[in-house]
C-alpha cells in the first residue's frame, strides 16, 4: 500500500514548554512514516522554544520542521481555531507540545485512513504520564474499531471514545465545526469530536498511540477553572442530542455523567441527588432515573450493554485485525 505522506501536516500547538516539546519533536522526528510536514504554532513564547525548534530542524534537515510565531499569545483555545484557520493540506493532524506519539502511528494511521477514503478521522488511545519520554514504546497493535457516522456518537459511549490528543482529521471536516469553549468549559474536545464523528466514519486505534504529559501545574488539573456543574449538563445534554435513538443511549449516558461528576469533583458545588435533578426531565425521565439509581438494576443493565457491544464488533463489521508478522504492510486478516 503506497502512501503519500506528504498530504498530511502535523500542527504541533506550543507554549512556553520548551522542555516538553523536545520530547514531542524527537517523537515526530523519529516517526517510521516520512514527507509529512510538521508545523509548530508558537503561541508568542517567552522561553527558548524558538531554539528547540532551531535545533531540531539543525538535527533533522530531513523532516520538513516549520515553525509560525503569533505576533500575540491568542491562548489555548485561539491556537486551536489558527490551526483550524491555517489547515489547508488533505489531512490535519493537531499534537499538543506536552505529548509524544507512538512511533508507528502516523504510519499506521495514514495506512487506516487511505484505507478507508470515507474516514474523516482516526485517533489511538493515550497513557496519561508525569515526566513522559519518546524511549523504549512498545510494538504498536494492529488492531482498530470503524465507527460509521450514523452510530459515531453513540459508539463512543457505548465502546470507546475517540481521543484528542492523537486526532489526524481530514481537513475539510475538521474546518467544519467550531470548538465551544464558551459551551462545555474544559470538555470542550469531548462534544468536538462526538459532533466531528457525525460527520463521516472514524478509527479508532486501541493500542496505546500517544503518552500524554500531566502535571499538577496544567489548568487541565486545576479543579478551580471547571469544569463545571453547568457545563457538564450541557455537555450530557448534547451528547443525548446526538445519541438519543440507539438503544443504550440512556443507561451510557448515565454511566458517562456518573464518571464525569466524580472525575470532576462535583461534590465542591452540588451533591449528586442535585445535579440528577438538573438532568430530569430534560435528559432523564423519572422512571429512568428511579432504575439507573438502583444498582442491582444498573448492574444487570450494564452486564447487557458489554454484550451488545460484543455482538456489535461482530455483526456490525466494526473490529478489524491485521496480520501482525508485516507491521509496515497492515495486511487484513
Amino acid at each position: 500500500m503506497k502512501i503519500d505522506y506528504s498530504k498530511l501536516d502535523v500542527m504541533v500547538l506550543t507554549y512556553n514548554r520548551a522542555k516538553s516539546l523536545s520530547v514531542m519533536l524527537e517523537s515526530l522526528c523519529n516517526q517510521t512514516a516520512n514527507g509529512f510536514h510538521i508545523i509548530v504554532l508558537n503561541n508568542a513564547s517567552t522561553d527558548n522554544t524558538l531554539n528547540v525548534i532551531k535545533r531540531f530542524q539543525k538535527e533533522y534537515p530531513d523532516r520538513d520542521i516549520q515553525v509560525i510565531t503569533h505576533k500575540k499569545n491568542l491562548g489555548n483555545l485561539g491556537n486551536f481555531e489558527k490551526s483550524q484557520e491555517l489547515a489547508k493540506n488533505k489531512y490535519t493532524a493537531v499534537f499538543h507540545d506536552d505529548d509524544a506519539i507512538h512511533p508507528e502511528y502516523i504510519e499506521t494511521a495514514m495506512k487506516l485512513l487511505t484505507k478507508h477514503p470515507k474516514a474523516i478521522l482516526c485517533t489511538g488511545q493515550v497513557h496519561f504520564l508525569y515526566n513522559i519520554d519518546s524511549r523504549n514504546w512498545e510494538i504498536l497493535d494492529k488492531h482498530y474499531f470503524l465507527y460509521p457516522a450514523e452510530m459515531g456518537a453513540y459508539l463512543q459511549m457505548h465502546i470507546a471514545r475517540m481521543n484528542f490528543q492523537t486526532a489526524i482529521y481530514q481537513t475539510a471536516a475538521y474546518k467544519k465545526l467550531r470548538f465551544k469553549r464558551e459551551e462545555y468549559g474544559k470538555l470542550h474536545d469531548i462534544a468536538f469530536l462526538m459532533e466531528m464523528s457525525m460527520l463521516g466514519s472514524t478509527i479508532l486505534i486501541p493500542g496505546i498511540c500517544a503518552r500524554a504529559g500531566t502535571s499538577p501545574m496544567q489548568d487541565s488539573s486545576r479543579l478551580g477553572s471547571g469544569p463545571f456543574p453547568e457545563e457538564i449538563y450541557k455537555l450530557i445534554r448534547r451528547i443525548d442530542e446526538l445519541i438519543e435513538d440507539e438503544p443504550y443511549a440512556k443507561p451510557c449516558l448515565w454511566n458517562f455523567a456518573y464518571y464525569l461528576y466524580t472525575w470532576a469533583d462535583l461534590s465542591r458545588h452540588e451533591t449528586w441527588k442535585e445535579f440528577v435533578d438538573r438532568m430530569r426531565d430534560t435528559i432523564f425521565t423519572n422512571k429512568e432515573i428511579l432504575c439507573f439509581s438502583k444498582k442491582y438494576d444498573m448492574d444487570s443493565i450494564n452486564e447487557k450493554m458489554a454484550i451488545h457491544s460484543q455482538q456489535l464488533c461482530a455483526n456490525e463489521g466494526l473490529y478489524h485485525a491485521f496480520d501482525g508478522s508485516d507491521r509496515s504492510g497492515l495486511e487484513e486478516t
